[in-house]
């Protein structure tokens, strides 16, 4: 029986495969495996994607072996645990969502929605920050009660509350910039929301003896 491929922590990756046949090797280089500078070196795995991203990767070209016939190793420390995919799925959901608000930010014309949009990622119920700042103190108090040498869990701890500082600092320096007066709206941007079906029901005035004749409110005088 051949040798089965093995895939372990790598010094010129961050997963390294040995014992692919030609095959094999092609099967790895779609995830990503580059090919060696050298023939003596292996397989290596290489990316800025992240560890569990990594992980997946590496998960994902021994399922591919396996279903080819091959006899895959995989080394603890490189398999992806079911929370770390759990994970991986709610991340990638959360970056999908964002780009759809980045999206419509960058579909809008009016300085004010885009104003509320900003001042409402920073307060309230719907804060991106102040959920990120919760996230980053929840991983440092669970950093202390998981497994690991006290060292890694001190490093590790020290990392999150940095990360809840600065998300913290972020919010912050949000709030403590002033919100864009009416004056500060465009000459364009105030047409346009007078102009609105919303702005003209929300400023209609009723007709009546008293009304009947006085002038008709400015439109540039008219907000939404």
């Amino acid at each position: 029986m051949s040798e089965p491929v093995r895939i372990a922590p790598g010094s010129f990756g961050a997963a390294e495969a040995t014992g692919a046949d030609q095959r094999a090797r092609n099967v790895l280089a779609r995830l990503g495996f580059a090919p060696p500078h050298d023939a003596e070196h292996p397989l290596a795995l290489q990316g800025t994607d992240g560890p569990l991203v990594l992980r997946a990767l590496v998960g994902e070209g021994a399922r591919l072996l396996e279903r080819a016939g091959y006899r895959v190793e995989v080394d603890p420390e490189l398999r992806l645990a079911p929370a770390g995919e759990q994970a991986l799925e709610v991340l990638a959901e959360i970056a999908a969502r964002l780009g759809e608000l980045t999206a419509l930010v960058e579909s809008m014309d009016d300085v004010r929605d885009l104003a509320d949009i900003g001042a409402q990622m920073v307060t309230g119920p719907y804060s991106t920050t102040d959920a990120l700042h919760a996230l980053f103190t929840s991983g440092a108090q669970t950093s202390l009660r998981a497994g690991g040498s006290l060292h890694e869990r001190a490093d590790l701890q020290a990392w999150h509350l940095d990360g809840a500082a600065h998300t913290r600092a972020i919010a912050t320096a949000a709030a403590a910039t002033g919100y864009p007066p009416p004056a500060a709206t465009e000459p364009r941007v105030r047409a346009a929301r007078t102009r609105s079906p919303a702005a003209r029901a929300s400023t209609a005035v009723p007709v009546t003896s008293a009304t009947a004749t006085e002038p008709a409110p400015s439109p540039r005088r008219t907000r939404a």
